[in-house]
């Protein structure tokens, strides 16, 4: 590749050497299969050090599979059940506890969330964490 007039496909192109050293410098590690491709790519010309020293990396210190069972991303049947009967339970009290409230006069403040809100975000912070109470919602009201 000359220096003096590089093409947009050498510049930008997804086997291009410049667009490879961006993605490592911002700590995006390409496969095996893409270094194979880039080095298709570019084998009219001499490989950059900075090229080859990630190449002798890569080849001394292959990516290793994790150990172990890997994790699933679906929650537990079980869980997902009883979360759902705790979702009844609790919309079903709150429903009864604004009702009861109304009946003896009392007024609702504007800061009290609904009662379904109210009992997905108490399911969520026990059951959910790593979703939005909304999310919570819709996922155990979808299960009916």
């Amino acid at each position: 590749m000359s220096n003096s007039k590089l093409t947009m496909e050498e510049l930008f192109g997804e086997n291009s050497l410049h667009l490879c050293k961006y993605r490592l410098d911002n700590n995006e590690i390409p496969s095996l299969e893409k270094l194979a491709d880039i080095i298709e790519a570019n084998s009219d010309a001499p490989l950059p050090d900075w090229f080859v020293k990630h190449l002798c990396t890569r080849l001394r210190h292959p990516d290793k599979p994790k150990k172990g069972r890997p994790r699933s991303n679906k929650p537990d049947k079980t869980i997902e059940m009883f979360a759902a009967l705790t979702y009844q339970w609790l919309l079903k009290d709150f429903q009864e506890e604004r009702k009861s409230a109304s009946a003896a006069g009392k007024t609702r403040l504007k800061s009290d969330p609904p009662p379904s809100e109210h009992a997905a975000r108490i399911i969520q912070r026990n059951y959910y964490k790593h979703m939005t109470w909304q999310a919570v919602r819709n996922l155990i009201s979808s299960q009916k």
